[in-house]
């Protein structure tokens, strides 16, 4: 490990509690001068995870960079929450990736489309908020970005591996689902690490949150017939973590929140909207691990699941 301390950083007002994993957009050289010098937008994390093959990088082993010391407060986090926190800076520790994934926004701001009714059917949105006989139109928020998101090389994710084991190893009441992404603690703003990072396979090597695939189909086999209110979507998603306004419609924040869920667990559908696999995954994940949360969120109208949950019933 080489150490390069960053002038961006000051004391700590919390204990250490989440893991925030970034990509840095840019390269080495610029990543790792902007997150160590003093600048009218001053940045930093505590550690800087190099690409391999980017021509910027001097070494020719690859080396992780700390830029500052765990028990001080890095400045990567931003306007940020996560299950019940805010301004994370004070209680996490920050890794920046080397990864030049970049985005591009529409020359015109495309206005905002509604989905003409139609007959409720099984796969419909769950923008509907009612179960009559016709859909009042959904609400589809216009596109904000169009990204990029290039691979990340076996080397540099091996490195990461090591690195976020030797965190744990000091701090181990970082839990499972404190390990979060950048987009998930700032879904409106940020889309970091991507689709492209292996969150699933960091969970196989003991780290980090993952579904069960079982209790995922579980979930979709019943929520087919018997589609979750938007308002319980949005309650489901706060209970794991995430912040979001309980308002029963599908509106801006709840696509931004959506689509950093779908990056993290579901990178293949990268929609911003609630399929029904998205919402099958996100009630596996609940079950899973906010255990305390799962009666009130399987308690909606025409839930049939909430009685089978009551009485232990073995859902096939």
């Amino acid at each position: 490990m080489k150490i390069v301390p960053s002038e961006n950083f000051n004391e700590r007002k919390d204990d250490i509690s989440i893991l925030v994993i970034h990509h840095t957009t840019s390269n080495f050289e610029d990543s790792l001068h902007v997150l160590t010098k003093p600048s009218s937008n001053p940045v930093s994390s505590h550690y800087l995870l190099p690409d391999p093959s980017d021509e910027t990088y001097p070494e020719e082993a690859l080396h992780v960079y700390r830029l500052v010391p765990e028990d001080k407060r890095a400045w990567h986090a931003g306007r940020s929450y996560w299950a019940g926190k805010e301004a994370l800076n004070d209680s996490s520790i920050g890794i920046e990736v080397v990864n030049q994934t970049y985005c591009v926004k529409p020359d015109t701001q495309p206005a905002t489309r509604l989905v003409p009714t139609q007959p409720v059917t099984p796969d419909m949105p769950y923008a509907a908020s009612d179960q009559t006989e016709m859909a009042e139109p959904a609400i589809i928020p216009p596109v904000k970005r169009f990204c990029f998101y290039p691979d990340f090389p076996e080397t540099q994710i091996a490195a990461l591996v090591e690195l976020i084991d030797d965190i744990l190893s000091r701090n181990p009441q970082i839990t499972a689902t404190n390990i979060v992404a950048h987009s998930d603690i700032a879904p409106d703003r940020k889309v970091d690490p991507g689709p492209r990072f292996p969150w699933q396979r960091l969970y196989k090597l003991g780290y980090g949150a993952w579904f069960d695939d079982a209790t995922a189909v579980k979930y979709w086999n019943h929520f087919v017939n018997d589609p979750v209110p938007m308002v319980y979507v949005q309650k489901a998603l706060g209970a794991y973590g995430y912040k979001v306004e309980e308002t029963g419609v599908m509106d801006d924040q709840t696509q931004d929140v959506l689509q950093a869920f779908q990056l993290h667990f579901r990178p293949s559908e990268l929609t911003g909207q609630p399929s029904i696999e998205t919402v099958a995954i996100l009630y596996a994940l609940v079950e899973k691990y906010r255990t305390e949360r799962l009666d009130d969120l399987l308690d909606y109208p025409t839930s049939p699941l909430m009685e089978a949950h009551r009485n232990h019933t073995i859902i096939p």
